[in-house]
């Protein structure tokens, strides 16, 4: 019920529209432009078809209805105003049966005008058209006795119809086609396309401007030549301008007739299927088959010498090269699954090899440690250590190798191994950097280098013996003093030089004591406006969360700093180790 009740509200719109129109397109002609006697020029004649064709009898029985009303303003009698709207809605209805029996291809608009077999029919149309509303009005006014049947007023009733059909019907096809492809670009989501004419639209549309012009061009040069001649104009001159002008148009249009047939034979038609393959063809997505179809689809064009040809040649050595493209990318991309999953392998066997079990030692109650390391990269240069070297004696390590990625991942492998061996064999912790120092320095072509912090915490008394090779210092929680840095001289790098000795300092640790080592990446973390989360905000965090356990502060300080950085993407290793020291042996 609610589509019937919108079909008739529509209906009644092209109703009052197809009256509006007449009498705009028959008023003016008929109280100013008289090409005879008896009869005035009809640009409506156009309006009858073709709202006929595109709306059916809503747009006819318009045309009808405005034709009774030119009538009466006119002054015609009842029965002459009946019969010629009964011939409008003939005008009307008899091109739109014909269209729909014409038109069967179902590929679309039945309102295209795309090609020149359209075109012709839409010819045929007109002209049949025409040739009816000459019997029609010739017999009407022949009963009327108002003029013969075969006389100029028959000649103007048949280029009335046909040629301003043509006139009008030809532009108002394109534009009802266009706005049906907007309209359903618009319904499904295609808000972004654009849509214009296509080729052979815009040259249907081009001819027929261009007969238009000539017709007002070849009008204006009649009309000026008779009054320079004569000084005056009457029927007869509107006639004669009339009859010119229509036969100059019917004569540029059969002579264009051809030309189109051969632009859309020749250029139209083949670059309309060429950009149809084109945009049909997903390179992501094309099979072999796919590829082989748009192959053929333009080897048909390829042979030709003209610019369309050399396009259809482009196109196949396009997808060639595409398909090249594809197989190598593919390989890429199989190469780069490949690393990624070796990096990952890598990146889980790193994350093992340091201490990850807490509690680290189960069976020593003196302290509590935690410790925790992300990588910027699938693998890190960032290290930490924690290991017994004996049942009184714990070490902690932590590091930061030069550089990121795998080298500095294999580098760090090999510095913790080497001071994690030493340290066991009970040197004390400068010995152990010294050594490390020189075998890190033989064969080091890639010049990385390794900063590290390391203490040796003996739990019988609290004494620790730390040693320190360029890395950031500590920072100690003593009492209730809060945390500190562990400011004291630092070595050179490990790495460096191999001639380096480094010593060592002692601290005293008493039961409730802290220490948290860290690597700079903690420091240096940037947020998005190159803020950096620095030493203060640091020793903040730290002091404020001086009651919780090690495992907690550093899970809170990880999310301070991720809050801190927000979007911004973290550039360096971040690696953190907290001791906390709850009695002696």
């Amino acid at each position: 019920m609610a589509k019937q009740w919108s079909k008739r509200k529509v209906d009644f719109v092209v109703f009052v529209i197809g009256i509006a129109l007449y009498l705009v397109m028959t008023m003016p002609f008929r109280l100013w432009v008289q090409v005879a006697d008896i009869t005035d020029m009809r640009p409506s004649a156009a309006l009858t078809p073709v709202l006929g064709i595109v709306f059916g009898l809503p747009g006819a029985i318009g045309c009808a209805v405005g034709s009774i009303i030119a009538d009466l303003i006119s002054g015609y009698e009842i029965f002459y105003l009946i019969c010629n709207a009964a011939c409008q809605l003939l005008y009307g209805m008899v091109p739109y049966l014909m269209w729909r029996k014409l038109n069967k291809e179902h590929d679309g608009s039945e309102f295209r005008l795309d090609s020149i077999m359209r075109l012709l029919k839409f010819c045929l149309v007109m002209l049949v058209d025409a040739v009816l509303a000459v019997l029609l009005t010739g017999v009407l006014n022949k009963a009327y006795s108002v003029t013969n049947f075969l006389t100029a007023q028959t000649l103007y009733t048949f280029l009335n119809v046909f040629d301003a059909g043509l006139l009008f019907g030809c532009p108002f096809f394109l534009l009802i086609h266009f706005l049906e492809k907007k309209m359903e670009n618009l319904r499904n989501g295609n808000h972004d396309k654009i849509f214009t004419f296509s080729l052979n639209e815009r040259l249907i549309l081009n001819v027929i401007l261009t007969g238009l012009g000539i017709c007002i061009v070849i009008g204006a040069a009649v009309y000026a030549s008779h009054m320079l001649a004569q000084g005056s104009g009457d029927h007869s001159l509107w006639g004669q301008i009339y009859t010119f002008e229509m036969l100059a148009f019917n004569f540029y249009f059969i002579m264009s007739i051809g030309f189109m047939w051969f632009t859309e034979k020749r250029i139209a038609k083949p670059v309309e299927a060429l950009a149809k393959v084109a945009g049909s063809y997903y390179v992501e997505h094309a099979t072999d088959e796919d590829r082989t179809q748009m192959i053929d689809a333009c080897q048909k064009y390829a042979s030709d010498n003209t610019e369309v040809g050399e396009l259809a040649r482009s196109y196949i050595a396009m997808v060639k090269d595409l398909e090249k493209y594809v197989e190598n990318l593919q390989a890429v991309t199989a190469e780069k699954e490949r690393i990624n999953a070796e990096l990952t392998l890598a990146s889980n066997i790193q994350a093992h090899m340091l201490p990850c079990i807490f509690p680290a030692f189960p069976d020593h109650d003196e302290f509590d440690i935690f410790a925790s390391m992300t990588p910027a990269k699938e693998v890190g240069g960032d290290f930490y250590d924690l290991f017994m070297i004996d049942n009184t004696h714990l070490a902690v390590v932590i590091a930061d190798v030069s550089g990121k990625g795998v080298p500095a991942a294999l580098f760090m492998v090999i510095a913790k191994t080497l001071i994690k061996n030493y340290a066991q064999n009970g040197l004390p912790a400068s010995e152990v950097f010294t050594i490390v120092n020189k075998r890190l320095c033989e064969g080091n072509d890639a010049d990385l280098f390794v900063t590290a912090w390391m203490g040796i915490l003996d739990i019988t008394d609290g004494t620790m013996t730390y040693v320190n090779a360029g890395h950031n210092p500590p920072m100690l929680l003593l009492g209730d003093k809060g945390f500190q840095y562990l400011k004291s001289p630092a070595g050179f790098v490990l790495a460096g030089l191999d001639i380096t000795q480094y010593k060592e300092n002692t601290l005293k640790i008493e039961p409730g004591d802290r220490l948290f080592l860290y690597t700079d990446g903690i420091t240096e973390a940037t947020s998005a406006a190159q803020e950096l989360y620095g030493e203060d905000r640091l020793s903040a965090y730290l002091n404020g969360h001086t009651k919780d356990t090690p495992e907690n502060v550093l899970h809170g300080l990880k999310a301070d700093i991720d809050a801190f950085v927000g979007e911004a993407e973290q550039f360096d290793d971040m690696t953190m180790l907290m001791l906390d020291f709850k009695h002696y042996r």
